[in-house]
Parts: structure tokens; C-alpha cells; sequence
């Protein structure tokens, strides 16, 4: 266990990469956080303070000196955050399989064979017993390989076929016109 406040620093801090190395790895980096890191680790390979580093980065001092306890814990790894997995899913997998065989028959009391995410959301419910918001019940019809079949409602400010036709004609006449190519 690295003692708090006493990380080595120079050539006894990360023995197995230099500089250049580090250097490198910075280069490459696309994300913002991971370079951060690995400037915190080239400035300490430099021979540089904790309080030093968090001058140069902008980082709290306790920040550094985790980030470099991480380097000398996990090696260059550190550089990336460790995978975390997450909240376990709600519904398990048989159950998953469960609705989507029941979403594949179609709703029983519904002649189009369409399902809204309101009555997933409900079959859901009083199936499962479990509870999703109407954009998580979205996420798992996706998931599944649902898509929607009914198309939007056109907006109440959209122009009527008429009105495209006419523009259309319009433009044509602007073209001839100005002689440009337009849109």
C-alpha cells in the first residue's frame, strides 16, 4: 500500500514506461479526461510536485494525487475509467422473450396489430409487475427491433401539396431567370 501523500516520482514512478512512451500515449489520446491523466503522470515521470501538477492541470491536489495512485496501482490502464456495469435490467431475459412473443401476436383488442408505448407500458405492468416510463418502454422496443409503423401527423404549419407545387414551379422560373442552380 502506497502511503498517502508519498507517491515516488522521477524514474521510480511507473519504472515500466518513459517519458517518451508517456508522451506518446498522450498524443494519441482523443478523450479529454484520459490525457488529463496521463499529463498528471508525465509531469510526475518529470520529477514534478503533487501540488505542482495541480498548479499546470487545474485539478484539486487530492484529485493528482488519485489519479497518480491509480497509475501506480493499475500501471497505463489508469489512464481509462474501469467499466462499470451498470443497474441490473428490470425485466430478466426470459421475460424479455416473454413480451416479445406477446408483442409479435399483437394486442388482442387492437384490429391494426399496433402496439402504442402505452399499452406495452401497461401490458408490462400488470404482467411483470414492473414499472417504465413511456421512454424506457421506447428503449426496449428497440432494443427488440420494434420501429414505428404509424406515420407522424403532418404539422399544422406545413404546406398543403398545392403550396409545394406552386413553389416548385416558382423555383423553376427563378432558375431560368437568374440562370443558378439553386437548392
Amino acid at each position: 500500500m502506497i502511503a498517502v501523500w508519498k507517491l515516488p516520482k522521477g524514474e521510480n514512478f511507473l519504472p515500466e514506461a518513459s517519458v517518451d512512451h508517456l508522451r506518446r500515449i498522450y498524443r494519441e489520446e482523443q478523450k479529454a479526461r484520459p490525457k488529463v491523466r496521463v499529463l498528471c503522470a508525465i509531469h510526475r515521470k518529470e520529477g514534478k510536485s503533487i501540488d505542482d501538477i495541480a498548479g499546470y492541470t487545474r485539478l484539486n491536489r487530492r484529485t493528482v494525487h488519485e489519479i497518480l495512485r491509480r497509475f501506480m496501482q493499475r500501471g497505463l490502464n489508469a489512464k481509462d475509467n474501469k467499466k462499470r456495469s451498470g443497474r441490473p435490467p428490470k425485466l430478466t431475459e426470459e421475460q424479455r422473450c416473454k413480451l416479445i412473443w406477446t408483442l409479435e401476436r399483437g394486442p388482442p383488442y387492437n384490429r391494426t396489430g399496433l402496439w402504442t408505448t402505452k399499452e406495452v407500458r401497461e401490458l408490462i405492468r400488470k404482467e411483470f409487475k414492473i414499472e417504465y416510463t413511456h421512454s424506457h418502454v421506447w428503449d426496449l422496443l428497440q432494443t427488440a427491433g420494434f420501429s414505428i409503423q404509424r406515420p407522424r401527423p403532418r404539422h399544422y404549419k406545413a404546406p398543403s401539396e398545392e403550396e409545394v407545387e406552386h413553389f416548385k414551379k416558382r423555383l423553376q422560373c427563378w432558375r431560368g431567370i437568374t440562370g443558378k442552380r439553386g437548392l
